[in-house]
């Protein structure tokens, strides 16, 4: 009986050891296994790419693309007058800085062509226009604003250039509403500083682009002073600048063509600046800057300090008005940003263009896609007819969550949207330093403009260019989507052997005893 006994409990426990290796992986094991297969299909890469000189899917603040209203029609709630800078809030409404109708814009999302505003700031309603020193300075009204940014609390942050100021909005917005908080002078009620007048740590001269860092820190191209300021968080009102950039420290004037210059002002160098406009950092935390009159965008490397040497230089003067261009030059540099993959976007106003510029950035890059002109070698002309792909005096721009880059064309009072297309890609010459968001083709019916104009639709010949030489052949650019699926399918691989192994080996183990 005993022998019966000792022989049952022997047959359980191999009866219980053959299940656990059957079982063989848990189940935590199977959800991985579950989570690299979906992850495998997600990693397979998708490339968001542009046309060279395609045509435009939105027109706003015109009636249709070939509507020509180079001078500005009356103020109204639909139309601009010299528009600067676009931005996207956090729930994918535009936000058009109308700089020489001295206010900024909302547009809601869905957009449409031709649409109205819905929200005006710097101004008591869509029908009027603050002009400077018409009325007193106070925190309602803007004067030719020329640049604008969301902090990470969704408040809105303007470049008050003609008052040579800073000035933020509270969210929720409403028309007409108070800011809240300035800088670069001490209260909402006194003008900046000028040429006149001494430069300063918390002195403003003609503000322009404007940025904030990771840590909310908020640069500031300081155009007029010729120097990019950092302005340390939290935030308050005419609060001293921390770092300078350009200039040796924060009372240096050193400018181009000054009688008391020094020679190094004159010829550009890695550590001056010339009429600095637009400023962003990449997704590894370095500043570029938009040195607009030495044709230029330059890098500089954290940690920063009081007149440091700038690392990298892309662009460099060429001609413009019609005579040859090139593909790695730049004339009048305003606005510049990053796409979703990292790649290098730049406003080329004197030549009518927006340029991408494929990442790694380097020195004397070219760039390989153009838009705003047919190819890198053609400029605008002196009479302009507007149409569906070109653009007059490019300004700022914007990518939305699809990753369609939308741009201010001031020379046509007009901004308009391209459409990025997704397609899948095998390969692809772009090194990635950010990962980048899901996009799809837009489907863009067909819009009519006023009597008389010709029909207007997105071209269908115009298709991007994906190919691994793009960046050689400079025509067109293309970056790859979920670049960090790639790692998420390696590290599941590795959490589903070492599940089977150590599964495996605790059956072992048991066997053994």
């Amino acid at each position: 009986m005993q022998f019966q006994l000792t022989a049952l409990r022997l047959s359980i426990k191999d009866s219980r050891s053959s299940h656990k290796r059957k079982s063989g992986l848990p189940l935590w094991g199977l959800a991985l296994l579950f989570l690299l297969v979906a992850s495998g299909i997600l990693a397979v890469p998708r490339v968001v790419a542009f046309s060279n000189g395609q045509n435009a899917s939105i027109v706003i603040g015109q009636s249709g693309f070939f509507a020509n209203s180079k001078i500005a029609p009356l103020i109204n709630q639909s139309r601009f007058s010299v528009p600067y800078d676009v931005k996207f809030d956090s729930s994918g409404n535009l936000w058009v800085a109308d700089s020489a109708d001295s206010r900024v814009l909302e547009f809601k999302a869905p957009f449409s062509s031709d649409e109205s505003a819905s929200v005006v700031l710097g101004e008591s309603s869509f029908s009027t226009s603050y002009l400077s020193g018409s009325t007193g300075l106070n925190g309602t009204v803007l004067s030719t604003p020329e640049a604008i940014a969301f902090d990470s609390s969704g408040n809105l942050w303007v470049s008050d250039t003609g008052d040579g100021r800073i000035v933020e909005f509270k969210a929720p917005f409403s028309t007409g509403e108070n800011a809240s908080l300035v800088l670069g002078v001490p209260n909402l009620h006194t003008e900046g500083g000028g040429l006149d007048l001494p430069a300063s740590q918390s002195d403003l001269n003609s503000p322009a682009g404007i940025t904030f860092d990771s840590s909310g820190n908020l640069w500031v191209a300081d155009s007029g002073y010729y120097r990019v300021t950092e302005f340390k968080a939290p935030l308050s009102n005419g609060e001293n600048a921390s770092v300078v950039l350009g200039q040796d420290n924060f009372t240096a004037k050193d400018f181009p063509n000054e009688s008391d210059c020094p020679p190094s002002c004159d010829t550009p160098t890695m550590a001056t600046l010339n009429n600095p406009f637009d400023v962003a950092f990449d997704s590894f935390g370095n500043l570029w800057v938009a040195d607009r009159s030495d044709h230029r965008v330059v890098e500089f490397t954290p940690p920063f300090s009081d007149g440091q040497t700038a690392s990298v230089a892309v662009g460099g003067s060429c001609a413009i008005f019609g005579e040859v261009l090139a593909a790695n030059c730049l004339s009048v540099t305003e606005f510049l940003g990053f796409d979703h993959s990292g790649m290098l976007w730049v406003s080329d106003t004197g030549n009518g263009r927006v340029l991408g510029f494929p990442s790694p950035i380097t020195s004397g890059e070219n760039a390989t896609v153009v838009l705003g002109e047919p190819d890198f070698a053609t400029t605008f002309g002196v009479v302009v007819n507007a149409t569906q792909s070109n653009m007059v005096n490019p300004e700022g721009f914007a990518f939305d969550s699809s990753g369609n880059i939308w741009v201010t064309d001031s020379g046509l009072n007009r901004v308009l949207e391209f459409t990025a297309s997704a397609v899948v890609s095998t390969s692809t010459t772009h090194s990635v330093s950010q990962s980048t968001v899901s996009t799809g083709v837009s489907s863009v019916s067909s819009i009519q403009t006023t009597t008389g104009a010709p029909t207007e639709t997105t071209s269908s010949a115009a298709q991007p260019t994906i190919s691994s030489s793009a960046a050689a052949s400079g025509s067109g650019g293309g970056v790859p989507e979920f670049p960090y699926q790639a790692a998420l399918v390696a590290t599941f691989t590795v959490l589903v052997v070492a599940s089977y192994l150590l599964a495996k080996g605790r059956t072992e183990r048991r066997r053994a005893k």
